[in-house]
């Protein structure tokens, strides 16, 4: 055979494997070393608490006014006071029941119920979006100014977000799985929301608008597990009504003062300072991203999720910002609209890199460390903190004051303690709790104008006991009505450069009426 006829062999390096038509194994992935962000985001926010705990002590803070007053709440429970629902109240005595009187344990339901916010606005953002918007919206929350303030102090903001945040993570879910448990659980929540802060009932309004706007929507509004849920939240109300109706309604006649609602052209707005507030309470880099949040959201109208966050921060905002116009607004009054405003300037900081999410995230952390350790800062620059650059300045000394009064009180052991306004009063019943006595408050007027004078007015019947009226004012008009009037000392106390807390004790015998 002619040798051009024979096959010529495969070179060794080309000849096939057996395997050849087998497909090669993937290559293995290493494992990553990154936590799953609803893990991480639980131990960012426990980290936070602790120090925040760690730094309350550090500040050279006292309680607030509104702090000792809830404190004093605390300790006679109720289903009403004088100008809030009594939810606050209970926590207070849970938290100081577990752990005394004393000051982290008076601040501790603000400090556990921020973070946990925090982690409902997680489970809110992963619901309407992604995993990425929830870690970021609820990491965002914990660190935004409004919180970093709110978060030292115990007020009723802190229930009031809780429970809102919990009712709209509610309503989302019983909308879509129609749940007898996720309908009560709404309804609880929005009663609660209630018992803690009256701006709750804005709630309702803001789900009943996201449910008139869509025909499927508007079929839950037939559904008997809604109305159940809106009966919930009114037996849960109800207590409060009663409490209103049998003290003649004092909360109402408040709330109708601070808004001015009997008297709307007597006070200018305060439109500048409340918008200045609301960009203050999100940080300006978050209220710029909210702005921007808006505009997405409008070009997505037709997007359940764009509509769900819009009526839950626009209506509030927009109520809040007329009151502004036309008289006076405080800047906390809109603040459950700023979760979901949160949320909509964290989804569109989404569309762009993460670097711009984390220079607004790195803003409001900066803010939130000078705020804490001004003092500190201070101190390595060589200067005093003073009066009229300390922001925590109305939260300082009254322990000292307190602490310079108590001896001329205990010469005085039968006495009535008496104070005329309701600062006075309040810090003085906690930082003088040890000391067990009778107090009262002067109430000349046919309406009581506090929740002292609400509950503990001095009687006009005639009493043998003498009373000790502590005053910082130089009226004497509380004097004139007792036959007999003596001061006993002038008490001050230098707290910092700029900053004295001073009083006038007087010993006053022979009540006369306060007219």
């Amino acid at each position: 055979m002619s040798s051009q006829n024979q096959a010529t062999p495969w070179p060794q390096s080309q000849i096939i494997p057996k395997d050849w038509n087998k497909v090669p194994p993937p290559p293995k992935k290493r494992p990553s070393t990154a936590l799953p962000q609803p893990i991480l985001l639980l131990g960012i926010l426990a980290l936070l608490t602790f120090y925040r705990l760690w730094v309350i002590p550090r500040l050279g803070v006292t309680l607030y006014i509104d702090e000792a007053q809830y404190w004093t709440w605390a300790q006679n429970l109720d289903w009403g006071y004088f100008s809030k629902p009594p939810v606050i109240a209970w926590l207070i005595a849970l938290s100081t029941a577990l752990f005394g009187d004393g000051l982290l344990a008076v601040k501790l339901p603000s400090l556990l119920l921020y973070p946990a916010t925090a982690w409902l606005l997680f489970l809110l953002g992963k619901n309407l979006f992604d995993v990425r918007i929830g870690f970021r919206t609820g990491l965002s929350f914990a660190l935004i100014p409004i919180v970093s303030a709110l978060g030292l102090a115990v007020s009723t903001d802190a229930p009031l977000m809780f429970f809102w945040t919990a009712a709209m993570l509610c309503l989302l879910r019983a909308i879509k799985g129609d749940h007898w448990s996720d309908w009560l659980l709404l309804g609880a929540a929005v009663g609660l929301g209630i018992m803690s802060k009256y701006t709750m009932a804005a709630f309702g309004a803001s789900a009943l608008l996201y449910l008139a706007l869509d025909p499927v929507r508007r079929r839950v509004l037939t559904r008997p597990k809604l109305w159940c849920a809106v009966t919930l939240a009114a037996l849960l109300v109800l207590p409060n009504i009663l409490w209103n109706w049998s003290h003649d309604f004092p909360t109402l006649r408040h709330t109708a003062e601070i808004t001015h609602v009997e008297g709307m052209n007597d006070k200018s707005g305060n439109f500048g300072e409340f918008l200045l507030a609301q960009i203050g309470s999100l940080g300006p880099a978050f209220a710029i991203a909210f702005v921007g949040g808006l505009v997405l959201a409008f070009k997505r109208w037709h997007k359940p999720r764009y509509q769900f966050l819009l009526c839950f921060s626009l209506p509030l905002l927009g109520l809040v910002f007329i009151q502004a116009l036309r008289s006076q607004a405080n800047g906390n009054w809109a603040a459950p609209a700023l979760l979901t405003a949160l949320m909509l300037a964290c989804v569109w900081l989404a569309r762009l890199r993460l670097r711009w999410w984390a220079i607004a995230l790195g803003i409001n952390i900066a803010i939130m460390l000078i705020a804490y350790h001004e003092q500190d800062i201070l101190h390595v620059a060589g200067k005093p903190m003073t009066a009229h650059i300390d922001p925590l300045k109305r939260a300082k000394g009254w322990d000292k004051l307190a602490n310079a009064i108590r001896p001329i009180l205990v010469r005085y052991p039968d006495a009535v303690i008496l104070a005329e306004d309701r600062t006075v009063m309040a810090h003085m019943l906690y930082q003088l709790r040890g000391l067990k006595r009778d107090f009262a408050a002067w109430a000349p007027h046919t309406h009581a104008a506090d929740h002292y004078q609400l509950t503990i007015p001095l009687p006009e019947e005639h009493t043998l006991r003498p009373v000790l009226l502590i005053t910082q004012s130089d009226d004497i008009s509380v004097n004139q009505r007792f036959t007999e009037h003596q001061m006993l000392a002038k008490v001050a106390v230098e707290v910092e450069p700029g900053l004295r807390r001073e009083a006038t004790i007087w010993l006053l015998q022979g009540f006369m009426g306060y007219r």
